[in-house]
């Protein structure tokens, strides 16, 4: 079971420094460790989950709001 360690606010950075934020964070944590990335909707979104993915981490959207979308990222290696 993963637990959630932070929620983190990524809405103010462009591509692709929502990525290279949220990898540092990732780098961060525990293996299964869970973390929550804020992001602006659109193509910012994808990227990160993508991106992410490649890095070999488990990538859900957790909830979608009117501008932002919720990722929960938990991390495997």
């Amino acid at each position: 079971m993963s637990s959630v360690i932070e929620s983190v606010d990524l809405t103010l950075y462009g591509c692709p420094m929502h990525y290279i934020k949220a990898r540092e964070m990732v780098g961060r944590m525990e293996q299964n460790q869970a973390i929550l990335f804020e992001i602006n909707n659109g193509d910012a979104v994808e990227d990160v989950i993508k991106s992410l993915r490649q890095d070999g981490q488990i990538c859900e959207i957790a909830s979608r709001q009117s501008l932002t979308t919720t990722v929960k990222v938990i991390r495997q290696i």
